[in-house]
């Protein structure tokens, strides 16, 4: 009788249990879905960060379109985002519906992150527009300032004030229709209030923004009427579309800064714009009571020409074309502005557009 001996036959079974651990390995792992992925959103590529967030391009099944996604995450952003602004923020574009505005489509919140998902801007900003093309037309500017202010009588109209209108918050959709984009420091429940009779704006004391388009009233931290801010950004907004560079620029030295404001805006001589188009950007950059308003913006000459040498897109008619951003490294100023950098000037100005004064003092709530 043939019998094994013990060693042989713990050989075979770890033999065996080898084999085993070897099949196991070979077999294929399913990676798990992203949540993302799972509400049918494929990432393509990264197209801006920020501070605490990313925003990403993707195509969604849902919408059968290109869209992009705003992740913030809950790690990095401070507390102030977390409970008021990102909420605020969220909660305001829900209920805004503008030709103007940029679409929400929804927000997906996990432990860890906010997944914003917004309308794709497939032109790129203002900002990178003025760069590429150093100077726009008057005309066109004229056609993008009345779809900004389109925009903003809007959102005003709706009790929606927000406090960061600049260049890097304007986007182009694919027909080149211009989109002010996030609300991060917007705040509704803004309209007037009737008190003894009188009609009463509701004050804002949260001191945020970017230093280049911020009001006196900002800059100088008193009490202010929001919608008074926005139309003053407005203002830094259509000077710098037709000059090529911001208005007031020296973010270093506030003081400074505010003796430019209060000085009022200057007009290089190299810059051919019309007279009208001075005197609409001298009536927008001045102190708050004294400050157009945008119903008596819309009488006043420059805004009733008739302008024939543009579309409804703001494209030249002559050239039957549209304007398209360029793609490379370099563009024609040299300085290979790209879609991540959020944090480049215009032109000459020494001043960073997005300098927050939200970052220079701690902002006081809104009461």
């Amino acid at each position: 009788m043939d019998t094994k001996q013990p060693e042989t036959t713990t050989q075979e079974l770890q033999s065996a249990l080898h084999e085993s651990r070897n099949n196991v390995e070979q077999e294929p792992t399913q990676r798990r879905e992203s949540v993302l992925e799972s509400n049918g959103y494929h990432i393509l590529e990264t197209i801006g960060k920020g501070a605490f967030s990313i925003v990403k391009k993707a195509f969604s099944k849902a919408h059968n379109r290109v869209v992009a996604i705003k992740t913030v995450s809950k790690q990095k952003a401070t507390t102030d985002v977390l409970n008021k602004f990102l909420p605020r923020e969220i909660d305001l574009v829900k209920g805004l519906k503008h030709t103007n505005l940029i679409r929400f489509y929804e927000c997906i919140e996990t432990t860890l992150r906010f997944y914003i998902i917004m309308q794709y801007a497939e032109n790129g900003s203002l900002l990178q527009l003025i760069r590429k093309e150093k100077i726009l037309p008057e005309a066109q500017a004229k056609h993008f300032f009345n779809q900004l202010i389109n925009a903003v009588e809007y959102i005003h109209s709706m009790g929606v004030v927000h406090r960061d209108i600049k260049c890097e918050n304007i986007v182009f959709d694919e027909n080149f229709t211009l989109k002010l984009i996030d609300f991060g420091f917007a705040r509704g429940n803004m309209q007037p209030v009737i008190d003894g009779g009188k009609i009463k704006p509701v004050l804002s004391k949260t001191f945020c923004g970017s230093h280049a388009y911020a009001s006196p009233e900002i800059l100088k931290s008193i009490p202010y009427q929001p919608q008074l801010s926005d139309i003053w950004a407005t203002g830094v907004v259509l000077y710098t579309m037709v000059i090529g560079r911001l208005p007031f620029s020296n973010e270093e030295n506030v003081s400074a800064l505010i003796k430019q404001v209060f000085a009022g805006p200057k007009f290089p001589k190299d810059r051919c714009i019309s007279d009208e188009c001075k005197d609409i950007i001298i009536r927008i950059l001045r102190p708050a009571h004294l400050r157009i308003s945008i119903s008596d913006m819309r009488r006043l000459p420059w805004f009733n020409e008739d302008d024939s040498g543009y579309d409804d897109s703001g494209n030249e008619k002559s050239l039957e074309k549209k304007m398209r951003l360029d793609e490379s490294v370099n563009d024609r100023t040299g300085t290979g502005f790209g879609t991540t950098d959020m944090n480049n000037n215009i032109g000459t100005s020494p001043v960073s557009t997005s300098a927050s004064v939200y970052n220079r003092k701690k902002a006081v709530p809104d009461e």
